[in-house]
């Protein structure tokens, strides 16, 4: 395998690499889901440091070995966790040991504290929990302090590696000093170290130290966007998103939402906010109509609050996405009318949040299903008497302000099937005399498992555009 190159783009310093190594079997027979390693990514691309591996590694000396011998010498930071534990296949002190070819080397103060933690809980250790109170020699120990699993930081040149196993040739050519730094695999004891001065704030520091003694601060911002798909956003965007740009500029797409993340690095806040200003405007200006949000916003969040600004009531008429959408909306504010739809009448009979049965004379909205398919909250192109009249239940408080609906799905899916269609639809109620409507018609297809929220940023964004 070659060697990545590292070279730098003007401007920018020498990136730094991490790998984060997760151990146990636990992990990599799937029992459980191995979120130390979101985390741990998230917290280091804060800090300037570019995650570019996951190694997930079971409890084998062997496969620890070889991970740990390509982790060194192909990134910068090495992050493992699990493996500290006292029983005979928590391996991770041995393993690291063996790579650097060193001895492990007793702590009597790591010992004190467990037995202290011990003691607290009425118990004795067992002999076999000594083992975690060593570590491999020049190694510095990483203390946790409500756990009896230490961990520990290595950090040396990798010209001082005993010679490496076959299966790291070609990881070689990345110079200089890495660090590597062990944690237990509890999330709780982990994150707690990672906060203290050992863990994050000694990547940070190794950083620094590499990069020349200078201090660098880092800014990331995030610009969520709907409505165009990533490769289209990307289009827009030309050598934007390209890797050599610089400030990097990042592209993720979930549950059809598209969102670009800057990465700002510099000698100063000003530098980053300067460096992401002039990405954000180029963003705008590009794909502005598809913007929805910044950082941590989501489609409702800034629903809710424009609502909330305005003072403004929405009513939703969901058949398609039988009350999802009313779930995720801030509830004091939006989803106060509501019709709930399935595939059978019997399954939508709450009307404007009332858990009473419906009116008989509500039930012509939804009594002849063919009528109602394809323009639900219409009739023959006409807003139905009977919904405005539910939307206008003034003697009940309920009067809204805009109805958002979205009709029903076709009875068969077949993602082949491109005569398959389901509307969304926004009613602008403000003047009851002249109610404005306005309707998109969608093909239905996409993957199952993104259907429903598809749908529902599609009646989000109708929201968002016409309120």
């Amino acid at each position: 395998m070659n060697g990545r190159n590292n070279e730098t783009p003007r401007g920018q310093r020498r990136q730094t690499v991490a790998e984060i190594v997760s151990i146990g079997d636990e992990i990599s027979t799937g029992a459980i889901l191995d979120t130390n390693s979101q985390f741990l990514s998230q917290s280091l691309s804060e800090i300037g440091v570019r995650t570019l591996y996951h190694s997930t590694v079971g409890d084998d000396m062997d496969a620890m070995v070889e991970a740990f011998a390509v982790a060194f010498r192909r990134a910068d930071v090495v992050v493992i966790t699990g493996g500290l534990g006292p029983t005979q296949d928590d391996l991770t002190r041995q393993a690291a040991a063996k790579v650097l070819g060193v001895e492990l080397e007793f702590d009597q103060a790591s010992l004190d504290h467990m037995t202290s933690l011990f003691t607290r809980r009425g118990r004795k250790p067992p002999e076999s929990n000594n083992i975690q109170a060593y570590f491999p020699k020049g190694s510095k120990i990483i203390f946790n302090p409500h756990g009896t699993a230490p961990g520990f930081i290595i950090e040396q040149s990798r010209e001082n590696l005993p010679n490496s196993p076959s299966c790291v040739s070609g990881y070689a050519d990345r110079k200089g000093d890495f660090i590597a730094l062990t944690f237990p695999g509890v999330p709780a004891e982990m994150k707690e170290m990672w906060a203290g001065p050992d863990g994050r704030n000694a990547v940070l520091r190794f950083v620094n130290r590499i990069s020349g003694g200078k201090e660098t601060v880092y800014r990331n911002k995030l610009i969520h966007t709907f409505g165009a798909g990533e490769s289209s956003v990307e289009e827009k965007l030309g050598d934007l998103i390209s890797r050599d740009h610089f400030p990097r500029v990042g592209i993720t797409a979930k549950n059809s939402v598209i969102t670009l993340r800057i990465f700002a690095e510099g000698a100063s806040e000003e530098e980053c906010k300067r460096q992401i200003d002039d990405v954000s405007n180029t963003i705008y200006a590009n794909v502005g109509e598809f913007v929805f949000g910044e950082d941590g916003e989501t489609f409702a969040d800034v629903i809710a609050h424009n609502l909330r600004a305005q003072c403004r009531k929405v009513g939703l008429f969901e058949w398609g996405t039988r009350g999802i959408l009313a779930s995720i909306l801030d509830s004091d504010v939006v989803a106060f009318g509501r019709v709930f739809g399935g595939a059978e009448r019997q399954d939508f009979i709450r009307l404007f949040g009332d858990s009473s049965a419906v009116p008989e004379e509500r039930r012509k909205i939804y009594e002849n299903r063919e009528t109602f398919g394809a323009s639900y909250c219409v009739l023959e192109d006409k807003l139905s008497d009977e919904l405005l009249s539910l939307c206008r239940s003034e003697s009940r408080g309920q009067t809204v302000d805009y109805l958002v609906a979205v009709g029903p799905y076709p009875a068969e899916y077949d993602s082949t099937d491109k005569d398959k269609t389901v509307d969304v639809a926004f009613v602008d109620l403000r003047d009851q005399d002249n109610p404005l409507l306005r309707r998109d018609t969608f093909i239905y297809g996409g993957h199952p498992a993104i259907i429903d929220a598809l749908f529902c940023n599609r009646a989000l964004d109708m929201l968002r555009k016409y309120q």
